[in-house]
Order: C-alpha cells, then structure tokens, then sequence
C-alpha cells in the first residue's frame, strides 16, 4: 500500500513497540477501500453541506479558515464527510450476501435479554440467599441491593436490556438455559458466586438494524485479515533489512 512506502524501519519498529502499527494499518487501508466508493452527486453535496453546518461552516471563506486552522486539504475534508455513508454503502454492496449465514452463526449471542444478578465471593452467603429466594422469604430485588459487590447493586440486581453474548461465556450458558423467572442456584464465575433470574428474552432478528450489524461485522473480519497480512509483509520486509545491514 503506497501511504505505507514512507515508513523507516525505526518507525515500523516504534509503531509495532507501542502497538500501533495495525492500527495505522488499519485506518490507511480502511480509507483506501473506501476512497473509490461512487456516492450519488446530489447526496455527496447535501451530506458534505451538512457536515459543514455541523463544524459551524457557512461561507466559502469560513470552510477555508477551517482547512487551514485544522491543516486539512479539500479532499481530506471530503473523505471525512463522506467516511460514513461510503463505508455502509460499501459493506452493503461487498457483504450482503453473507448476512443470512452471519447472522444464523451469531443469532444466539444476539438474542436480547434482561436479567436479575446478584453476585458475592461468600459461597455460603449466596447459598443463604439463593434459598431465601427459592422460598419467597425476601426480594431479590432487595437482597441485590443490599448483598451484590457488583454494580448491579445499584440498579437492584438488574442487568439489561443486554445481548447474551456481551456476557461471561459461562454467565451466557446458564442465561440461555433458563427459563424467565426461575432463580438458579449459584454458580461460580472468577472467583464470584452469581444468581440470576432471567427477567425478559428476545430473540433475535434479522432486521434492517442486524443486517446493518452483521455486513459491519462482515467488514471488520474481512479487513482485520487484510491488515494480518500487511502486518505481516511489513515485519517480515523490516527484519530481511536488519540481516541484511548486519
């Protein structure tokens, strides 16, 4: 990739040191992709009008005031504006055919749910509160408030709504076993003892909000692998430099 072809050796290993280097990767090839997307006229200019009015640009010698206050070139700017509407017209045009498989690989870790938590690391305590639950001697609300160590103490034990697979992968597999408002006995997740009540379940679906989502995911798999490679190329290119200098 030629925006690359300037890094030094020194600045390859600085960038690699400091964990940066896929990043710029990452941002040097995310705007070469995008940079050829054709956008309609009429939409380019209302989107750019439109983000002029957002940075409080009105006149022609305010936008060049802009540019060089912020070193920015036309085009520079351009590209900005337009960052958004190119990227989802690139993925819908480049990944939509995948969404289906996607999302059926994904659904499970998509399905919304609001949960009730309360988390303790006195295995004995969370026992003692799993039963008094169990034989409706006190709330969970309350007992969350008054016993959880997490966050959720705040909020009476509620967490939510939340997808499944945002959750602790051993937390996710009881979650998904549950049925709404069975309490479960504890169970350990690092070092804690949790029990949860499933309060709400919804499933899933493959919405123009998901499509959206999964051609996103799609993207960022794809270019992640591209930015692997170059990565690669780079480090491989700097080291065959070193043995050959020494």
């Amino acid at each position: 990739m030629e925006s690359l072809d300037c890094l030094t050796r020194d600045c390859i290993n600085l960038l690699k040191k400091n964990k940066l280097l896929k990043t710029l990767i990452k941002i040097e090839l995310t705007k070469n992709v995008l940079q050829d997307v054709a956008i309609e006229k009429e939409k380019e200019d209302k989107v750019i009008n439109n983000f002029k009015t957002n940075y409080g640009i009105e006149k022609d010698e305010g936008y060049q005031a802009w540019l060089k206050d912020n070193d920015f070139s036309d085009q520079e700017f351009r590209n900005l504006a337009l960052y958004e509407m190119r990227h989802k017209k690139y993925c819908k045009e480049n990944f939509d055919n995948k969404v289906g498989a996607r999302f059926l690989e994904r659904k499970n870790d998509l399905d919304i749910i609001v949960y009730s938590l309360i988390r303790t690391r006195d295995f004995n305590k969370a026992k003692e509160i799993y039963l008094r639950i169990l034989e409706k001697e006190a709330d969970l609300g309350d007992l969350a408030s008054q016993f959880s160590e997490g966050l959720e103490s705040k909020t009476r034990g509620i967490v939510g709504p939340t997808q499944i697979g945002a959750s602790h992968p051993k937390l996710a597999q009881v979650l998904r076993q549950s049925k709404p408002g069975e309490i479960q006995p504890p169970f350990e997740v690092d070092g804690s003892y949790l029990l949860v009540r499933v309060e709400s379940f919804e499933p899933s679906k493959l919405d123009d909000f998901m499509r959206e989502k999964m051609r996103e995911e799609l993207f960022n798999v794809w270019i992640n692998d591209k930015v692997n490679h170059i990565n690669e190329k780079l480090l491989k290119t700097n080291t065959s430099t070193n043995l050959n200098e020494n």
